[in-house]
């Protein structure tokens, strides 16, 4: 169910998200195709590189949200201001940028060689406007109870909304890291 109205918390974590994926098609429409499947060393990603991981990230915690909202009471609307954890709170405090730390990508997380451009970006926006609709969706959850399964490894279950959230860390995290490419000079 997609509400017009978010609780603050809920339309702070839309923003972010929105945010993300303006930066993602800013760095599209201003690097050229060529530009954009370039890398910039050997084992680096390039930028369409970059951008397809995050879809496939996305894609892959939209599915798990699904999951955890699907098995989850609703509790109705709230304006209650979530409390994680400190664990949480360091876990996304190490997915922010500047890099500091880098971590290995899951298999279900690289991805493809050599991905077409127009279709990455495409699917981008896409896997975007989906964590928009699971953020509406949310407003009617606990999101310090519902469990989210990482679909990194069953072993990390976050929170619903610091799932949410770290996915706007780890759009950030990538839009960074995009903005040290030849050629991507997008604001900070």
């Amino acid at each position: 169910m997609r509400n017009e109205t978010l609780p603050p918390v809920l339309e702070d974590y839309r923003r972010q998200i929105e945010s993300v994926k303006a930066g993602g098609l800013a760095l599209a429409a201003q690097m050229t195709p060529q530009q954009m499947l370039e890398r910039p060393a050997v084992g680096a990603w390039s930028a369409v590189e970059i951008l397809d991981h995050m879809r496939l990230t996305v894609e892959q915690y939209l599915f798990a949200m699904d999951a955890a909202m699907d098995g989850a009471v609703k509790i109705g609307v709230h304006n209650l201001e979530p409390r994680y954890g400190w664990v949480w709170k360091l876990f996304l405090k190490m997915m922010e940028p500047p890099v500091k730390r880098r971590f290995r990508v899951p298999k279900a997380f690289e991805p493809g060689v050599r991905p077409d451009v127009a279709t990455t970006v495409k699917g981008f926006a896409a896997a975007h406007d989906g964590l928009i609709e699971r953020i509406h969706r949310a407003a009617e959850y606990d999101l310090e109870k519902v469990k989210v399964v990482s679909p990194a490894s069953s072993m990390i279950k976050p929170p619903l909304g610091c799932a949410i959230l770290a996915m706007a860390a780890h759009g950030r995290r990538h839009l960074w890291q995009a903005r040290q490419l030849p050629g991507a000079e997008l604001p900070g």
